[in-house]
């Protein structure tokens, strides 16, 4: 199969280590409201409050600051956490300095020479301004959440990305962490897909992803494999 023109990708969960900055921030806070780690479960925390800003960002469009600020409480106030006003606000401040994964900066530069690269994430322009500075990798495009007016799994940030790389959907692969925001969007418009599945997690629905890796360094390599057997070719 013949390398794509462009990758796009999510960006937290994908190349940023969402869950682990996620876990990390909300463990931080209830220590400080002195919750001992042993009275804490932190992993069901974060998952539940996964449930919750999934279902939130289906609703009218609102800044992705705004969706952080205003879930937190509700999560913690399902598992009778206890929480302060600003530690909403602190969340959504932190976002834009939560840390890639080890391998998120050699594999997008290493995949710069076979391709163009781009985001499509759910986030907002200020946030995802703050974390691209911090990987130190150029992007030829980005198109947040802000931009598309929508959050995935939307197909707004999905055709707005096609737009702006000039580029019709056989010729660009997307690859994502997040199977329901990220897999079934991009294959319901016939894109290619990679499925970055490096927790070696269950498909929440019968929807098939095309390749699947269980990290960036590995989907590289799938990458750099295409473009060469193109050259040979």
């Amino acid at each position: 199969m013949a390398a794509p023109k462009a990758i796009t990708f999510d960006c937290y969960g994908t190349l940023i280590d969402w869950e682990g900055e996620i876990r990390q921030f909300f463990q931080q806070i209830l220590q400080e409201q002195g919750v001992s780690a042993a009275a804490l479960d932190v992993v069901a925390l974060q998952r539940h409050w996964e449930e919750i800003q999934f279902a939130y960002i289906q609703g009218p469009y609102r800044p992705y600051k705004e969706v952080l600020k205003n879930t937190l409480p509700m999560a913690f106030r399902d598992f009778g956490y206890p929480f302060r006003p600003e530690d909403g606000v602190r969340f959504a401040e932190s976002m834009g300095r939560w840390r890639p994964f080890p391998d998120t900066r050699e594999a997008l530069l290493e995949l710069k020479k076979y391709t163009k690269i781009a985001l499509i994430t759910n986030t907002d322009d200020a946030i995802i301004a703050e974390t691209v500075q911090q990987l130190g990798v150029e992007f030829d495009e980005i198109i947040t959440a802000e931009q598309a007016g929508a959050y995935k799994p939307s197909q707004q940030g999905f055709r707005l990305a096609l737009e702006r790389l000039g580029l019709d959907q056989s010729e660009v692969l997307h690859a994502g962490f997040g199977f329901k925001y990220d897999v079934v969007p991009a294959t319901q418009l016939g894109w290619r897909t990679c499925w970055i599945n490096r927790y070696g997690e269950v498909r929440p629905v019968d929807v098939k992803e095309t390749y699947l890796v269980g990290d960036l360094a590995t989907f590289a390599l799938l990458v750099k494999g295409m473009a060469c057997q193109d050259t040979a070719g």
